[in-house]
C-alpha cells in the first residue's frame, strides 16, 4: 500500500512528456479570461413581475412598520430628524436633503422612509399637510414613492390593527384614543394627498367614512366630559376636512349625505359639536 508521504514524493519525480498533439491543442486554448456577462432575467409576463414587486412591498412593510421608531441606521436616523424638524418654511431645503439620502440607498430603505413619512402624517393629523407637501416633492424626484404610499394605504387596516374594535373604558382609553387619532390622521392625509394628485378619491372616501363611523359610535357611549370632548374633536376634524375638498370633487356629495344623516338622526350631542357639524355641512352643500 502506498503511503501519503510516498504519494506526496511523486510530485518531485521525473515528469513524462506530453504527446506533441496534446501540447499543440493546449497552445490553441485562450489564455486571457473571457469578458464577464451577467445573466439577464427573462420576464415572460409583465403582470407576474408587477405582482412580485407588490408582494415585495407587502412582505417588507409588516416588519418596517414594527421598526418605524428604531434609529439604528445612521442615515435613517438623519431622515427621522428631518421629519421631526420639517415645517412649511423649511420644506424645500429639508426635502432636498431627504432625496439625497434616499437616492444613496436601496428600495428597502426608500420604503422604510416612505413608511416613516406615512406614520408621521397619520399619528397626528396636524402634520398631514406638511408631510403631504413633502411626499409631493419626494415623488417628483423619486416616482416609486407613490407606489410605496399606495401599498401602505391598501394595507392600512392590517398594518395598524384598524380591524380591531377597541371598547372604550378606563383601561383601554390610551389605545382607544390612539386608534381614533390614527383614523383621523389617515383621513386627513388621504385628503391632502388627493389634492396634490398622489392618491385617488376612493381612498379619501374610505378614510372619511371611517371617521364618520367613529363619530356615530362615540355618540352612543355613556355621556362623560372626555367623550364630549372626543365628539367635538371629530366635528372639528370634519369641518377642517370639508374646507379642503374641491368644489368639483364627488367627496362633497358623500360628506354632505353623511353629515345630513347624522344631524337629522337626532342623536344627543353637545350643542357646540352640533353647531360645528352644521358648519361643516354648509361647506359641502
Amino acid at each position: 500500500m502506498i503511503s501519503v508521504a510516498e504519494m506526496y514524493n511523486f510530485r518531485f519525480g521525473p515528469k513524462l512528456p506530453l504527446p506533441k498533439i496534446i501540447q499543440e491543442n493546449i497552445a490553441k486554448l485562450r489564455i486571457s479570461p473571457s469578458h464577464y456577462r451577467p445573466a439577464r432575467p427573462i420576464l415572460k409576463h409583465y403582470k407576474k413581475q408587477a405582482d412580485v414587486i407588490v408582494n415585495w412591498r407587502e412582505k417588507a412593510l409588516a416588519d418596517i412598520v414594527r421598526r418605524v421608531r428604531e434609529r439604528e441606521d445612521p442615515e435613517y436616523s438623519d431622515i427621522f430628524a428631518i421629519f421631526n424638524k420639517i415645517t412649511k418654511s423649511t420644506l424645500d431645503k429639508l426635502s432636498s436633503e431627504c432625496i439625497v439620502l434616499i437616492k444613496k440607498r436601496d428600495d428597502t430603505f426608500r420604503l422604510r422612509v416612505s413608511n416613516l413619512l406615512f406614520d408621521k402624517a397619520i399619528t397626528n393629523h396636524v402634520f398631514a399637510s406638511v408631510m403631504a407637501d413633502c411626499a409631493s416633492i419626494l415623488s417628483k424626484n423619486i416616482p416609486e414613492i407613490v407606489d410605496d404610499l399606495q401599498t401602505q394605504v391598501e394595507m392600512f387596516d392590517s398594518l395598524y390593527n384598524m380591524n380591531e374594535t377597541i371598547t372604550f373604558s378606563e383601561e383601554t382609553i390610551v389605545k382607544w384614543t390612539s386608534q381614533k387619532e390614527k383614523r383621523r390622521g389617515y383621513a386627513k392625509f388621504m385628503c391632502e394627498l388627493n389634492i396634490r394628485g398622489i392618491m385617488p378619491e376612493e381612498y379619501v372616501q374610505k378614510g372619511l367614512k371611517d371617521v364618520v363611523n367613529e363619530l356615530k359610535s362615540s355618540s352612543q357611549l355613556v355621556k362623560s366630559e372626555q367623550n364630549d370632548e372626543n365628539l367635538h374633536q371629530f366635528a372639528v376634524f370634519l369641518f377642517e376636512t370639508a374646507k379642503l375638498i374641491p368644489a368639483s370633487s364627488s367627496l362633497r356629495g358623500f360628506l354632505r349625505a353623511s353629515l345630513s344623516e347624522f344631524i337629522q338622526s337626532g342623536v344627543k350631542i353637545p350643542m357646540k359639536t352640533k353647531f360645528k357639524l352644521e358648519d361643516a355641512l354648509k361647506l359641502v352643500v
